[in-house]
């Protein structure tokens, strides 16, 4: 945004000077109102893999490896050390929920040649406002070969950054495979802010495997309509017994 905003001033300058005669401030302001008014343009989605010893992969979202042409959905097909990724999808918004509806999900089918871990970070921003519980869950097995665990943690950061674990907000410990485990946490964060969330897996030896990991903000209803909910019971129980 700001080297267009840069081009558009040049140009709108230059203009400027070929009537300066007539002093005529007008394209120019609205070349700086316009810079000015288009506000603060967030990261794109970024999921990042790491085997703990080769470098990480991090591919952005409509960036280099990635195979999904869809904002709000990164597609990665390749190899991390030992394990092959034969579908990778972690999809976002707006692909998936909103800013005040959060979703995310990361889909893995993955095998490994050998004993290992990988280590997958989805992260977006621009959320908000947004407020609630956030359950997480995670699903998974074991096709074929050795065993494996898994576990999924979900982290928000009130400064918008990308990728940033300021704040853990729910988790699901190691387990082995298969596991099919959620947990609930409060959501909090005034907008905007982002959302990660790292699911790490681990092969005892050469394994195939697929899981499934992601997480929903359930708003919680106010308390006039929970007030209004018990209200309406206690009027049907009462009509009831008549």
């Amino acid at each position: 945004m700001k080297h267009i905003c840069a081009s558009i001033l040049s140009a709108l300058a230059g203009a400027s000077r070929l009537h300066r005669a007539g002093r005529s401030p007008g394209l120019l302001t609205i070349a700086l109102l316009l810079c000015l008014c288009a506000g603060p343009v967030f990261g794109a989605a970024e999921l990042t893999l790491y085997d703990g010893v080769n470098p990480l992969i991090t591919v952005v979202d409509n960036g280099p490896g990635d195979s999904l042409p869809l904002t709000g959905g990164i597609l990665v097909q390749t190899n991390v050390g030992v394990w092959n990724l034969s579908i990778s999808t972690a999809l976002t918004k707006p692909l998936f929920g909103s800013a005040t509806s959060p979703v995310m999900d990361i889909d893995l089918q993955a095998n490994s040649t050998a004993a290992g871990s990988l280590t997958l970070q989805f992260s977006d921003n621009g959320f908000g406002p947004a407020s609630g519980n956030l359950v997480a869950t995670i699903t998974g097995h074991t096709v074929a070969g050795a065993a494996g665990t898994a576990s999924l943690d979900v982290y928000g950061d009130p400064a918008n950054v990308v990728g940033a674990p300021t704040v853990h907000i729910a988790g699901i410990p190691t387990t082995p495979l298969p596991v099919a485990g959620s947990d609930v946490g409060g959501l909090a964060l005034g907008a905007p802010f982002s959302l990660t969330e790292v699911e790490t897996l681990i092969a005892s030896g050469a394994t195939t495997l697929t899981t499934d990991a992601s997480f929903q903000v359930v708003p919680v209803p106010e308390p006039g309509v929970l007030g209004s909910l018990a209200l309406g019971l206690i009027v049907l129980a009462l009509r009831l017994r008549k």
